[in-house]
Protein backbone atom coordinates (compact mmCIF):
# COMPACT_ATOMS: atom_id res chain seq x y z
CA UNK A 1 0.00 0.00 0.00
CA UNK A 2 0.85 3.38 -0.59
CA UNK A 3 1.64 5.70 2.81
CA UNK A 4 0.29 8.55 4.22
CA UNK A 5 2.62 12.11 4.94
CA UNK A 6 2.07 10.69 8.82
CA UNK A 7 3.09 6.62 7.30
CA UNK A 8 -0.06 5.14 7.91
CA UNK A 9 -0.76 2.55 4.87
CA UNK A 10 -3.39 4.23 2.52
CA UNK A 11 -6.23 1.92 1.65
CA UNK A 12 -7.25 0.66 -2.09
CA UNK A 13 -10.43 3.02 -2.87
CA UNK A 14 -13.42 0.89 -4.55
CA UNK A 15 -16.60 1.38 -6.30
CA UNK A 16 -19.69 -1.27 -5.64
CA UNK A 17 -22.12 -1.67 -8.68
CA UNK A 18 -24.90 -3.34 -7.29
CA UNK A 19 -24.86 -4.41 -3.65
CA UNK A 20 -27.84 -2.65 -2.18
CA UNK A 21 -28.55 -3.18 1.37
CA UNK A 22 -31.67 -5.04 0.19
CA UNK A 23 -29.27 -7.39 -2.29
CA UNK A 24 -28.53 -11.14 -1.35
CA UNK A 25 -24.68 -9.97 -1.38
CA UNK A 26 -24.29 -6.44 -0.27
CA UNK A 27 -23.64 -6.19 3.27
CA UNK A 28 -21.70 -9.82 3.09
CA UNK A 29 -19.20 -7.79 0.69
CA UNK A 30 -19.13 -4.57 2.60
CA UNK A 31 -18.29 -6.51 6.10
CA UNK A 32 -15.28 -8.34 4.57
CA UNK A 33 -13.68 -5.31 3.21
CA UNK A 34 -13.87 -4.07 6.85
CA UNK A 35 -12.28 -6.71 8.90
CA UNK A 36 -8.38 -5.56 7.35
CA UNK A 37 -8.92 -2.44 6.91
CA UNK A 38 -6.71 -2.63 3.49
CA UNK A 39 -10.46 -1.09 1.42
CA UNK A 40 -12.24 2.06 1.87
CA UNK A 41 -15.46 1.72 0.07
CA UNK A 42 -15.66 5.56 -1.61
CA UNK A 43 -18.31 5.00 -4.59
CA UNK A 44 -21.21 3.50 -5.78
CA UNK A 45 -24.24 2.60 -8.01
CA UNK A 46 -26.23 0.42 -5.79
CA UNK A 47 -29.48 0.21 -6.92
CA UNK A 48 -31.47 1.31 -9.90
CA UNK A 49 -33.91 2.57 -7.31
CA UNK A 50 -32.99 6.17 -6.26
CA UNK A 51 -34.22 5.88 -2.39
CA UNK A 52 -32.74 2.25 -2.35
CA UNK A 53 -28.98 3.37 -3.80
CA UNK A 54 -29.40 6.45 -1.69
CA UNK A 55 -30.37 5.15 1.67
CA UNK A 56 -27.32 2.14 0.64
CA UNK A 57 -25.06 5.21 0.34
CA UNK A 58 -25.37 6.54 3.68
CA UNK A 59 -25.62 2.86 5.44
CA UNK A 60 -22.36 2.55 3.58
CA UNK A 61 -20.91 5.78 4.73
CA UNK A 62 -20.15 6.73 1.30
CA UNK A 63 -20.43 10.89 0.03
CA UNK A 64 -23.82 11.37 -1.35
CA UNK A 65 -21.93 13.47 -4.47
CA UNK A 66 -19.97 9.44 -5.12
CA UNK A 67 -23.25 8.04 -5.21
CA UNK A 68 -24.57 7.70 -8.51
CA UNK A 69 -27.65 7.09 -10.20
CA UNK A 70 -25.96 4.83 -13.09
CA UNK A 71 -23.60 2.47 -14.12
CA UNK A 72 -22.79 5.14 -17.29
CA UNK A 73 -22.25 7.98 -14.80
CA UNK A 74 -19.95 6.02 -11.90
CA UNK A 75 -17.61 4.85 -14.93
CA UNK A 76 -17.54 8.68 -16.37
CA UNK A 77 -16.75 10.02 -12.60
CA UNK A 78 -14.73 7.13 -10.52
CA UNK A 79 -12.42 6.17 -13.71
CA UNK A 80 -9.31 7.51 -12.27
CA UNK A 81 -10.40 7.84 -8.87
CA UNK A 82 -10.72 4.15 -7.80
CA UNK A 83 -8.42 1.21 -7.59
CA UNK A 84 -10.88 -1.39 -8.56
CA UNK A 85 -15.16 -1.90 -9.37
CA UNK A 86 -16.84 -4.32 -7.30
CA UNK A 87 -19.54 -5.68 -9.82
CA UNK A 88 -22.45 -7.20 -7.55
CA UNK A 89 -25.07 -7.80 -10.01
CA UNK A 90 -26.63 -10.69 -11.45
CA UNK A 91 -24.43 -12.63 -13.62
CA UNK A 92 -26.59 -12.04 -17.05
CA UNK A 93 -25.19 -8.55 -16.48
CA UNK A 94 -21.71 -9.07 -15.82
CA UNK A 95 -20.26 -9.74 -19.06
CA UNK A 96 -21.16 -5.82 -20.49
CA UNK A 97 -20.52 -4.12 -17.33
CA UNK A 98 -16.77 -5.86 -17.03
CA UNK A 99 -16.30 -4.99 -20.22
CA UNK A 100 -17.12 -1.67 -20.15
CA UNK A 101 -14.73 -1.13 -16.65
CA UNK A 102 -12.24 -3.09 -18.48
CA UNK A 103 -12.26 -0.47 -21.49
CA UNK A 104 -12.64 2.59 -19.34
CA UNK A 105 -8.99 1.52 -17.46
CA UNK A 106 -10.63 0.35 -14.32
CA UNK A 107 -9.87 -2.82 -12.44
CA UNK A 108 -12.87 -5.74 -11.55
CA UNK A 109 -13.42 -7.60 -9.03
CA UNK A 110 -16.37 -9.78 -9.92
CA UNK A 111 -19.18 -11.99 -7.87
CA UNK A 112 -19.05 -15.27 -8.73
CA UNK A 113 -20.30 -16.21 -11.51
CA UNK A 114 -18.17 -13.65 -13.90
CA UNK A 115 -20.27 -14.79 -17.01
CA UNK A 116 -22.99 -16.63 -18.43
CA UNK A 117 -21.19 -18.74 -20.51
CA UNK A 118 -17.84 -19.33 -21.66
CA UNK A 119 -17.89 -17.41 -25.17
CA UNK A 120 -19.04 -14.56 -22.97
CA UNK A 121 -15.87 -15.13 -20.90
CA UNK A 122 -13.93 -14.79 -23.88
CA UNK A 123 -15.29 -11.35 -24.73
CA UNK A 124 -14.31 -10.45 -21.26
CA UNK A 125 -10.97 -11.75 -22.22
CA UNK A 126 -10.31 -9.34 -25.26
CA UNK A 127 -11.45 -6.51 -23.49
CA UNK A 128 -8.29 -6.96 -20.92
CA UNK A 129 -5.90 -4.54 -22.24
CA UNK A 130 -2.57 -5.15 -20.99
CA UNK A 131 -3.28 -8.03 -18.95
CA UNK A 132 -5.93 -5.56 -16.46
CA UNK A 133 -6.64 -6.48 -13.25
CA UNK A 134 -9.85 -9.07 -12.87
CA UNK A 135 -10.68 -11.43 -10.39
CA UNK A 136 -13.67 -13.59 -8.91
CA UNK A 137 -15.00 -14.11 -5.29
CA UNK A 138 -15.35 -17.29 -4.73
CA UNK A 139 -15.04 -16.56 -0.79
CA UNK A 140 -15.37 -20.35 0.25
CA UNK A 141 -11.86 -20.67 -1.07
CA UNK A 142 -11.22 -18.06 2.33
CA UNK A 143 -11.66 -20.75 4.68
CA UNK A 144 -7.87 -21.66 6.22
CA UNK A 145 -9.03 -25.09 6.80
CA UNK A 146 -9.64 -25.31 3.11
CA UNK A 147 -6.32 -23.26 2.67
CA UNK A 148 -4.73 -25.87 4.69
CA UNK A 149 -6.10 -28.63 2.86
CA UNK A 150 -4.62 -27.17 -0.38
CA UNK A 151 -1.52 -27.17 1.22
CA UNK A 152 -1.15 -30.54 2.36
CA UNK A 153 -2.43 -31.72 -1.17
CA UNK A 154 1.07 -29.41 -2.42
CA UNK A 155 2.73 -31.82 0.02
CA UNK A 156 2.04 -35.03 -0.95
CA UNK A 157 0.44 -36.00 2.34
CA UNK A 158 -2.64 -38.16 0.70
CA UNK A 159 -0.27 -39.80 -1.57
CA UNK A 160 -1.62 -40.14 -5.28
CA UNK A 161 -5.03 -37.88 -5.27
CA UNK A 162 -7.54 -40.60 -6.43
CA UNK A 163 -11.13 -39.30 -5.64
CA UNK A 164 -12.61 -35.82 -4.19
CA UNK A 165 -16.34 -35.37 -3.43
CA UNK A 166 -17.95 -32.00 -3.76
CA UNK A 167 -21.36 -31.26 -2.62
CA UNK A 168 -23.44 -28.01 -2.08
CA UNK A 169 -26.56 -28.74 -0.81
CA UNK A 170 -29.39 -25.91 -0.46
CA UNK A 171 -33.31 -26.04 0.52
CA UNK A 172 -34.48 -22.69 -0.59
CA UNK A 173 -36.66 -23.96 -2.94
CA UNK A 174 -38.63 -26.45 -1.47
CA UNK A 175 -38.75 -24.32 1.81
CA UNK A 176 -41.70 -22.67 2.43
CA UNK A 177 -42.50 -19.15 5.14
CA UNK A 178 -44.69 -19.41 8.36
CA UNK A 179 -47.36 -18.30 6.20
CA UNK A 180 -47.20 -21.55 4.26
CA UNK A 181 -46.13 -20.10 0.84
CA UNK A 182 -43.16 -21.18 -0.74
CA UNK A 183 -40.39 -18.84 -0.23
CA UNK A 184 -39.51 -16.58 -3.47
CA UNK A 185 -36.31 -16.06 -4.77
CA UNK A 186 -34.69 -12.68 -6.77
CA UNK A 187 -36.77 -13.20 -10.04
CA UNK A 188 -33.28 -13.61 -11.70
CA UNK A 189 -32.50 -16.99 -10.59
CA UNK A 190 -35.88 -18.18 -11.95
CA UNK A 191 -34.42 -18.10 -15.40
CA UNK A 192 -32.37 -20.69 -16.83
CA UNK A 193 -29.89 -19.52 -20.03
CA UNK A 194 -27.71 -21.81 -21.75
CA UNK A 195 -25.89 -22.80 -18.54
CA UNK A 196 -29.10 -23.51 -15.73
CA UNK A 197 -28.64 -20.67 -13.19
CA UNK A 198 -28.28 -23.07 -10.67
CA UNK A 199 -24.94 -23.65 -11.79
CA UNK A 200 -24.13 -20.01 -12.13
CA UNK A 201 -25.07 -20.07 -8.45
CA UNK A 202 -23.77 -23.17 -7.12
CA UNK A 203 -22.14 -24.68 -9.67
CA UNK A 204 -18.89 -22.47 -9.97
CA UNK A 205 -18.29 -22.43 -6.31
CA UNK A 206 -18.14 -26.09 -6.77
CA UNK A 207 -15.97 -26.22 -9.54
CA UNK A 208 -13.76 -23.27 -7.82
CA UNK A 209 -12.99 -25.49 -4.48
CA UNK A 210 -12.12 -28.29 -7.13
CA UNK A 211 -9.60 -26.17 -8.66
CA UNK A 212 -8.33 -24.39 -6.04
CA UNK A 213 -7.43 -27.50 -3.78
CA UNK A 214 -6.47 -29.82 -6.75
CA UNK A 215 -4.92 -27.71 -9.71
CA UNK A 216 -6.93 -30.74 -11.74
CA UNK A 217 -8.41 -29.70 -15.07
CA UNK A 218 -11.63 -31.61 -15.75
CA UNK A 219 -11.51 -33.70 -18.72
CA UNK A 220 -14.51 -35.82 -19.43
CA UNK A 221 -18.24 -35.26 -17.58
CA UNK A 222 -21.39 -37.28 -16.97
CA UNK A 223 -24.33 -35.59 -15.44
CA UNK A 224 -28.29 -35.53 -14.84
CA UNK A 225 -30.64 -32.99 -13.34
CA UNK A 226 -33.87 -32.61 -12.08
CA UNK A 227 -36.47 -29.99 -11.24
CA UNK A 228 -38.01 -30.76 -7.72
CA UNK A 229 -38.95 -28.06 -6.20
CA UNK A 230 -41.49 -24.70 -6.07
CA UNK A 231 -40.65 -23.60 -9.44
CA UNK A 232 -40.68 -26.16 -12.41
CA UNK A 233 -39.02 -23.61 -15.30
CA UNK A 234 -35.57 -24.23 -13.92
CA UNK A 235 -33.04 -26.69 -12.82
CA UNK A 236 -32.45 -26.81 -9.09
CA UNK A 237 -30.75 -30.30 -8.41
CA UNK A 238 -27.46 -31.30 -10.51
CA UNK A 239 -25.15 -34.52 -10.01
CA UNK A 240 -21.51 -34.56 -11.93
CA UNK A 241 -18.99 -37.02 -12.06
CA UNK A 242 -15.77 -35.71 -13.32
CA UNK A 243 -12.71 -37.58 -14.89
CA UNK A 244 -9.69 -34.81 -14.39
CA UNK A 245 -6.16 -34.80 -15.39
CA UNK A 246 -4.01 -36.87 -13.05
CA UNK A 247 -6.57 -39.65 -12.89
CA UNK A 248 -8.39 -37.72 -10.22
CA UNK A 249 -12.16 -38.76 -9.95
CA UNK A 250 -14.41 -36.06 -8.68
CA UNK A 251 -18.36 -35.95 -7.78
CA UNK A 252 -20.35 -33.02 -7.67
CA UNK A 253 -23.82 -32.57 -6.02
CA UNK A 254 -25.69 -29.23 -6.08
CA UNK A 255 -28.95 -27.90 -6.01
CA UNK A 256 -31.46 -25.99 -3.61
CA UNK A 257 -34.32 -28.72 -3.11
CA UNK A 258 -32.75 -30.74 -0.33
CA UNK A 259 -34.56 -29.88 2.87
CA UNK A 260 -32.76 -29.57 5.76
CA UNK A 261 -29.66 -27.84 4.35
CA UNK A 262 -29.05 -24.22 4.79
CA UNK A 263 -25.98 -24.46 3.43
CA UNK A 264 -24.25 -28.26 3.17
CA UNK A 265 -21.32 -27.33 1.81
CA UNK A 266 -18.99 -30.74 2.09
CA UNK A 267 -15.68 -31.54 0.96
CA UNK A 268 -14.34 -34.99 1.16
CA UNK A 269 -10.91 -35.59 -0.74
CA UNK A 270 -9.37 -39.40 -0.95
CA UNK A 271 -5.91 -40.61 -1.96
CA UNK A 272 -3.55 -43.36 -1.54
CA UNK A 273 -2.19 -42.64 1.84
CA UNK A 274 -4.96 -40.54 3.46
CA UNK A 275 -7.76 -38.85 3.18
CA UNK A 276 -9.95 -35.72 5.13
CA UNK A 277 -13.68 -34.41 5.31
CA UNK A 278 -14.60 -30.45 5.64
CA UNK A 279 -17.91 -29.39 6.31
CA UNK A 280 -19.05 -25.53 5.98
CA UNK A 281 -21.13 -25.59 8.69
CA UNK A 282 -17.93 -26.77 10.85
CA UNK A 283 -15.55 -24.72 9.02
CA UNK A 284 -13.13 -24.45 11.74
CA UNK A 285 -12.34 -28.26 11.81
CA UNK A 286 -11.72 -31.15 9.40
CA UNK A 287 -11.44 -34.94 9.87
CA UNK A 288 -8.18 -36.96 8.86
CA UNK A 289 -7.37 -40.35 8.27
CA UNK A 290 -4.60 -42.16 6.94
CA UNK A 291 -3.92 -45.82 5.64
CA UNK A 292 -3.07 -47.40 9.38
CA UNK A 293 -6.47 -46.76 10.46
CA UNK A 294 -5.95 -43.15 12.63
CA UNK A 295 -8.64 -40.81 12.43
CA UNK A 296 -7.88 -37.43 13.75
CA UNK A 297 -9.61 -33.96 14.44
CA UNK A 298 -7.42 -30.78 13.22
CA UNK A 299 -8.17 -27.47 14.07
CA UNK A 300 -5.75 -24.56 14.42
CA UNK A 301 -4.93 -25.57 17.49
CA UNK A 302 -3.80 -28.86 16.15
CA UNK A 303 0.31 -29.62 16.47
CA UNK A 304 0.73 -30.36 12.49
CA UNK A 305 -1.15 -27.44 10.96
CA UNK A 306 1.12 -25.35 8.77
CA UNK A 307 -1.35 -22.57 7.23
CA UNK A 308 -4.28 -22.37 9.09
CA UNK A 309 -2.66 -21.15 12.34
CA UNK A 310 -1.13 -18.08 10.34
CA UNK A 311 -1.39 -15.05 12.09
CA UNK A 312 -3.59 -13.25 9.64
CA UNK A 313 -6.35 -15.84 10.47
CA UNK A 314 -6.21 -15.60 14.27
CA UNK A 315 -8.48 -13.05 14.35
CA UNK A 316 -9.22 -14.73 17.84
CA UNK A 317 -7.55 -17.67 19.52
CA UNK A 318 -8.47 -21.20 18.88
CA UNK A 319 -12.15 -22.27 19.92
CA UNK A 320 -13.50 -18.91 19.12
CA UNK A 321 -14.62 -19.98 15.30
CA UNK A 322 -14.46 -18.30 12.53
CA UNK A 323 -16.69 -18.50 9.76
CA UNK A 324 -17.91 -16.93 6.73
CA UNK A 325 -17.60 -13.45 6.43
CA UNK A 326 -14.26 -13.65 7.84
CA UNK A 327 -13.29 -16.34 4.99
CA UNK A 328 -14.72 -13.13 2.72
CA UNK A 329 -12.25 -11.07 4.43
CA UNK A 330 -9.43 -13.28 3.94
CA UNK A 331 -10.15 -13.72 0.29
CA UNK A 332 -10.50 -10.08 -0.08
CA UNK A 333 -6.80 -9.60 1.56
CA UNK A 334 -5.84 -11.56 -0.88
CA UNK A 335 -7.07 -9.12 -3.34
CA UNK A 336 -5.66 -5.96 -1.74
CA UNK A 337 -2.00 -7.29 -1.71
CA UNK A 338 -3.00 -8.48 -5.50
CA UNK A 339 -3.93 -4.92 -6.29
CA UNK A 340 -0.75 -3.65 -4.80
CA UNK A 341 1.71 -6.04 -6.41
CA UNK A 342 0.14 -4.99 -10.23
CA UNK A 343 0.66 -1.17 -8.75
CA UNK A 344 4.13 -1.76 -7.70
CA UNK A 345 5.98 -4.45 -10.23
CA UNK A 346 5.95 -4.67 -13.29
CA UNK A 347 5.96 -8.82 -13.50
CA UNK A 348 2.53 -9.69 -13.36
CA UNK A 349 2.87 -12.64 -11.27
CA UNK A 350 -0.28 -14.84 -10.06
CA UNK A 351 -1.38 -14.21 -6.97
CA UNK A 352 -1.85 -18.05 -5.25
CA UNK A 353 -4.83 -17.56 -3.57
CA UNK A 354 -6.41 -15.21 -5.73
CA UNK A 355 -8.41 -16.74 -9.02
CA UNK A 356 -9.46 -14.96 -12.30
CA UNK A 357 -10.26 -14.94 -15.74
CA UNK A 358 -8.48 -18.67 -16.54
CA UNK A 359 -10.51 -20.16 -13.80
CA UNK A 360 -13.82 -18.86 -14.52
CA UNK A 361 -13.37 -19.99 -17.76
CA UNK A 362 -12.72 -23.82 -17.13
CA UNK A 363 -15.37 -23.54 -14.45
CA UNK A 364 -18.02 -22.40 -17.39
CA UNK A 365 -16.71 -25.14 -19.98
CA UNK A 366 -17.20 -27.30 -17.26
CA UNK A 367 -20.31 -26.06 -16.23
CA UNK A 368 -21.77 -26.41 -20.08
CA UNK A 369 -20.21 -29.83 -20.27
CA UNK A 370 -22.33 -30.47 -17.63
CA UNK A 371 -25.43 -29.38 -19.25
CA UNK A 372 -24.62 -30.99 -22.34
CA UNK A 373 -24.18 -34.28 -20.94
CA UNK A 374 -27.67 -34.15 -19.37
CA UNK A 375 -29.60 -33.69 -22.05
CA UNK A 376 -27.56 -35.92 -24.35
CA UNK A 377 -27.62 -38.59 -21.76
CA UNK A 378 -23.67 -38.79 -22.16
CA UNK A 379 -20.35 -38.52 -21.81
CA UNK A 380 -19.00 -35.09 -22.60
CA UNK A 381 -15.62 -34.14 -23.58
CA UNK A 382 -14.39 -31.16 -21.69
CA UNK A 383 -12.59 -28.66 -24.07
CA UNK A 384 -8.90 -28.43 -22.73
CA UNK A 385 -7.56 -25.21 -21.69
CA UNK A 386 -6.50 -23.07 -24.76
CA UNK A 387 -8.92 -24.63 -27.43
CA UNK A 388 -11.68 -22.24 -28.41
CA UNK A 389 -15.02 -23.15 -30.23
CA UNK A 390 -15.38 -20.89 -32.81
CA UNK A 391 -18.70 -18.47 -31.41
CA UNK A 392 -21.39 -19.19 -34.22
CA UNK A 393 -23.97 -17.77 -32.04
CA UNK A 394 -25.07 -14.30 -31.23
CA UNK A 395 -24.29 -13.69 -27.95
CA UNK A 396 -27.22 -11.49 -26.64
CA UNK A 397 -26.12 -9.49 -23.36
CA UNK A 398 -28.18 -7.96 -21.18
CA UNK A 399 -28.01 -4.00 -20.70
CA UNK A 400 -27.13 -3.09 -17.32
CA UNK A 401 -29.63 -2.36 -15.19
CA UNK A 402 -29.07 -3.67 -11.16
CA UNK A 403 -32.07 -6.04 -11.00
CA UNK A 404 -31.27 -6.51 -7.01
Amino acid sequence: MTRSSQGVPEKLRLAFLGGAVNSAVGRAHRDAIELDQKFDLVAGCFSRHDDVNRETARQYRVLPERCHADFDTLLSKEAGNVDALVVLTPTQQHTKQVVAALEAGIAVISEKALAGSSAEARLIENARRNEAFLAVTYNYTGYPMLREIRSMVEHGVFGELQQIHIEMPQESFLRFRRDGKPMTPQDWRLHDGAVPTVSLDLGVHVHSLLHFLTRREPEEVCATGQSFGNFPQVLDNVQALVRCAGGLHCSMWYGKTALGQRNGLRVRLYGSKASIEWLQETPEVAYFYDCNGRKQILDRASPDIMIANDIRYERFKAGHPSGFIEAFANYYADLADALLQRKSTIARLPHPYVLGLAEAEEGLRLLEAIERSRLENRWVEIEPQGVRRPVTERIEIQAPQLAL
